[in-house]
């Protein structure tokens, strides 16, 4: 099936699973990209960790790769097999293959008050990530701070019963993304004011009246966050 041809009908499924037009069920048979979840998952079970960033469902909203919006989906990002798993109105658990979402955001309650989340994908291939890895946006614009977090997968299988356990492991990179290049982040301040040189005088003076230390995650996202104003 010709690429774009299949992304659109797996966007059109999408779709119609989502606003209760079809189906996950029904749709998924011959339908790459939507897969249901309601089907036993066999001798497969997850051990310690798990794939998702959260495991529980948040209501977000969700940019597919065509720029179509969706408010309020029912959703959980995978990131072992970089899916995003989604409620239908219907109630039926279904998810949509890697590279499909452009844009995920949702928030969380946690005892510091509401935390917001904004993952993107479709940023240039960069170590072990690809197009299709999510990122979380820790400052977004003209110079983004990205955080990678991925999951490692290891599978191990009982000799006896013949059950394969996967266990799932958390680990982050940092990068700094500007004039479309992608770069690992480095905590010294040649690195940075060279991706800020554009606007140096305002950024020399924030640094100086805010005491701006370069190894600190927070104190770059303030920095940023205040370039990427100008």
């Amino acid at each position: 099936m010709n690429f774009i041809i299949r992304r659109q009908l797996q966007q059109l499924f999408f779709i119609l699973i989502c606003a209760g037009s079809i189906n996950a069920r029904e749709s998924t048979p011959g339908i790459p990209g939507i897969n249901g979840k309601w089907a036993n998952q066999g001798s497969i079970r997850n051990g310690t960790g798990s794939p998702y960033f959260m495991d529980e469902y948040k209501y977000s909203n969700i940019i597919l790769e065509r720029g179509r919006v969706f408010t309020k989906v029912k959703a959980r990002i995978d990131l072992a097999s970089l899916e995003v798993s989604f409620i239908s109105v219907n109630g039926i658990e279904a998810s949509i293959e890697a590279g499909m979402i452009k844009e995920i955001s949702f928030s969380d309650t946690t005892a510091e008050g509401i935390v917001l989340y904004k993952f993107k994908t479709g940023f240039p291939s960069i170590d072990k990530q690809t197009r299709n890895n999510f990122y979380l946006m820790l400052a977004d614009g003209r110079c983004s701070f990205l955080k990678a977090v991925m999951k490692k997968v290891t599978e191990k299988k009982n000799d006896i019963s013949g059950e394969v356990v996967r266990d799932f492991e958390t680990y982050e990179e940092f990068y700094i993304f500007s004039k479309g290049v992608m770069k690992k982040w480095k905590k010294d301040k040649d690195f940075i004011l060279a991706e800020l040189s554009d606007r140096q005088p305002q950024v020399s003076q924030f640094i100086d009246a805010n005491k701006i230390t370069f190894r600190s995650e927070e104190q770059l996202i303030r920095l940023l966050n205040y370039y990427n104003s100008l």
